[in-house]
């Protein structure tokens, strides 16, 4: 008896009998899912129905395989070993496809449970009857005992509240089953909508479900639909109408002041929307471009840029790196060119592209207000005091005496404005690298004095000068046009003489002695040539 015992399990092990229905019962599991899930697994598939054809093969040639192989043990070890390992593969495979089908199925149990808890969940049918309903849904309608099963969805709410809207607007029982009668030819397949129940208690409190509505069609036809959501009572509904007053309070307070702004600034203010390819102006750009309105198209803008800077400006915007942008070009009014500064920065929000910013008109004339440092440096008399205290104060600084010499040419060349701008430049890099608390002064139309107190910014100084003499040789690009300033510079110490108070004059000899055309260089120090 055990000896027939142990014939029968060698011949079950040795049998493709095994894997062959291993393998069968995988890819039953499999083709499950897929019809479960609405998701054709393909390699899990394949796996498996090239499991059960080996399998197949092997059981049906069974006999003829074992019947070449009793002559020839080696070849009878060959095959009993890869029937034994592929009884091994389907055992293991088999074990992961539940293993994992198991998974699956814990973790929808999971979010099951956590959508029972913690939302609004019905499930209806194509009459808007109760198929399913969440835990947290029955307690609120005080049903325990699944007696919704199969009732309409506004019966059943209607067993504690009185519908009394929908989204909103005035609506009865009668109304919704009226509405959502035959919904499935109103609706599309796979669409979510938003659906808001409307309420009343025995209290006259009023509340709402809000809901997510999804749809739900098979082969085309509608089968009903899933609303999952939440509710907000009187107080929740108030404090969101309440929160949602504060946002629009303070969205309209911004929008006053943002007009206020720009009903008053002295600025060129822009708007260019991209994506839309419109451009809006304030009214100072449309006093002093000439142009027709506040709005304009994009093409219609740049066809009044000059031909020349064209190019230049429209390849800047295409290959704008960062969000700010900084670009001066020539602009047609109609009665002549003017240059303008453009100066922005690029905001993207949603799919509207637009640049933003402030554009600098340079066509007049006469002089004009720069909005720059050069609006800020204080006068000779504001000099002269600055001096006396520094004086007073024992302290030992130096004195940069400086003239713009190329700015008539610059005035002449291009306008007054440009030429004011390119003063203005050379001034905010004296300003920003070497002079402290703003002392720095203009004493006439060309020429600056400035005082710098901290040793390392004059040895910053020295190091600029010597280097190439680039601190006297300030460049800026209006349009195609490259313009460069040239400055001649003295500079002095308080200790260059026995007497501090003659610093000034003496900062202005080294000037005139770095103005003489047989000078070398185009600054000097009063300490080299005294």
């Amino acid at each position: 008896m055990i000896l027939e015992a142990f014939d029968i399990w060698s011949f079950i092990a040795q049998s493709p009998i095994i894997p062959l229905v291993i393998s069968t019962i995988i890819l039953i599991i499999i083709l499950v899912q897929c019809f479960m899930k609405h998701i054709f697994y393909k390699a899990r598939f394949i796996i498996s129905f090239a499991m059960v054809f080996i399998a197949a093969l092997l059981f049906v040639f069974y006999d003829k395989i074992k019947e070449s192989s009793s002559d020839n043990p080696l070849w009878l070890n060959v095959t009993n070993i890869a029937f034994i390992s592929l009884e091994l593969i389907s055992l293991i495979t088999l074990f992961v496809t539940v293993d994992f089908t198991l998974s699956n199925e814990k973790i929808s149990k999971e979010l099951t449970n956590s959508l029972n808890e913690t939302k609004y969940y019905v499930l209806l049918d194509k009459k808007d009857r109760v198929k399913e309903m969440s835990k947290l849904l029955e307690k609120d309608l005080d049903y325990s005992d699944g007696t919704y099963y199969k009732k309409n969805i506004f019966d059943v709410i209607e067993k504690k509240y009185r519908i009394i809207g929908m989204n909103d607007e005035e609506a009865y029982k009668a109304d919704l089953k009226k509405f959502f009668n035959h919904y499935g030819d109103k609706v599309e397949e796979g669409k979510v909508n938003k659906l808001i129940i409307n309420l009343e208690d025995d209290n006259a409190v009023h509340s709402a479900m809000y809901f997510n509505e999804t749809t739900i069609f098979i082969n085309g036809k509608y089968k009903g639909r899933i609303l999952i959501g939440d509710k907000k009572d009187k107080n929740s509904l108030l404090g969101v109408e309440s929160e949602l007053a504060e946002v629009k309070e303070n969205l309209d307070l911004i929008s006053e002041r943002f007009i206020v702004v720009l009903n008053n600034s002295s600025d060129g203010i822009f708007f260019n929307t991209l994506s839309l390819k419109q451009i809006w102006f304030n009214d100072v750009l449309v006093k002093k471009l000439n142009l027709n309105g506040n709005s304009m198209s994009s093409n219609e803008f740049y066809k009044n840029i000059a031909p020349e800077n064209l190019s230049l400006y429209q390849e800047q915007m295409t290959k704008l790196s960062n969000d700010e942008y900084n670009i001066t070009y020539k602009y047609n009014t109609g009665g002549g060119y003017v240059y303008i500064k453009e100066v922005g920065k690029k905001i993207v929000t949603d799919n509207v592209v637009e640049l933003c910013g402030i554009m600098h008109v340079f066509g007049d004339f006469g002089y004009q207000k720069t909005d720059s440092p050069l609006d800020q440096v204080g006068d000779e008399m504001k000099m002269k005091l600055q001096l006396k205290k520094l004086i007073n104060e024992g302290k030992t600084f130096e004195v940069v005496y400086f003239k713009c010499e190329s700015i008539p040419d610059i005035n002449q060349a291009y306008g007054r404005a440009i030429g004011n701008e390119m003063l203005s430049q050379y001034v905010k890099v004296i300003h920003e690298n070497f002079v402290s608390d703003d002392m720095i002064y203009r004493v006439s139309g060309l020429e600056f004095v400035a005082f710098i107190t901290n040793y390392n910014r004059m040895e910053a100084l020295k190091a600029g000068l010597n280097n190439e003499e680039r601190l006297l040789h300030v460049s800026a690009t209006f349009g195609d046009r490259k313009i460069v300033s040239e400055v001649k510079m003295g500079i002095s110490f308080t200790n260059d003489t026995m007497n501090p108070a003659d610093v000034i004059q003496n900062a202005y000899q080294a000037l005139k002695i770095a103005s003489n055309e047989q000078y070398a260089a185009s600054f000097a120090y009063y300490k080299d040539i005294k």
